[in-house]
């Protein structure tokens, strides 16, 4: 694994503290919705599962963590993963440090992390990833994810969040700032699973469903909160910022 340096550390643990400041204001001043009204209780019935999230709108995800249950996320080994791995432990939630590839030829981990969410998923840890694989097309769901699913016999469960007030960062992912005093809004989509004998065939079937499934609750958390659903392009440029207020 990488190392990371001591003044990154520190870095990364100031803007991991921002962020939870805002995860818990965003919280304590806005009006949940939850979708289906039994979301908790339908993802309690499936634990350990595979929650599925797409990269750039997983920030209010962390807050759904009820302390019930160990979870886990799939956190990348460099750049923002450090940040992302300091807030995630201030809601409980453990690092699988490790991501796919995508199209790049360096390892990343990915394989590392298919194995420790394999035994995290046995032992009844839920684990949480983002399907999408960076810097790959936004909202395009990888083979991992499913991999996952089939190795581990669990469900993969596509949840999405969106608030009415937010910003939108110009990355390749769109990545999405929810902001306080907002509708927010909290979608899951019906348990996905994956056979263990499934062939290539049928795992790109799955694949596409996943793929479809998470925009569908993505889009209907946009619809609920009341907001316009930031537009994808192919573009990883990262010069502006643009806002839903």
């Amino acid at each position: 694994m990488a190392r990371v340096s001591r003044k990154n550390k520190f870095l990364a643990a100031i803007a991991g503290r921002v962020v939870v400041g805002l995860i818990k204001a965003v919280k304590k001043t806005s009006r949940p919705v939850y979708q289906p009204p039994t979301f908790f209780d339908d993802l309690r019935a499936e634990v350990p599962f595979i929650m599925a999230m797409w990269h750039g709108q997983f920030m209010m995800l962390a807050d759904l963590n009820t302390r019930e249950y160990k979870v886990a996320a799939m956190v990348a080994r460099h750049g923002d993963g450090e940040i992302v791995a300091h807030f995630l432990r201030q809601f409980d939630i453990s690092a699988i440090r490790g991501a796919g590839a995508g199209h790049r030829k360096r390892d990343r981990g990915g394989a590392y992390a298919l194995r420790a969410a394999v035994r995290a998923l046995e032992e009844g840890t839920i684990v949480a990833m983002t399907a999408d694989v960076p810097p790959s097309r936004p909202r395009h769901a990888g083979n991992g994810i499913v991999t996952l699913a089939r190795l581990s016999g669990r469900p993969i469960i596509p949840v999405a969040a969106a608030t009415s007030r937010f910003i939108v960062l110009n990355t390749w992912s769109k990545m999405t700032i929810n902001l306080p005093f907002s509708d927010l809004a909290l979608v899951a989509g019906d348990p996905i699973f994956v056979a263990p004998d499934a062939d290539d065939a049928e795992l790109e079937r799955k694949r596409r469903e996943v793929e479809n499934s998470l925009n569908a609750a993505t889009s209907r958390a946009y619809e609920i909160a009341q907001a316009t659903e930031p537009k994808l392009d192919t573009s990883t440029s990262q010069t502006t910022s643009s806002r839903n207020t």
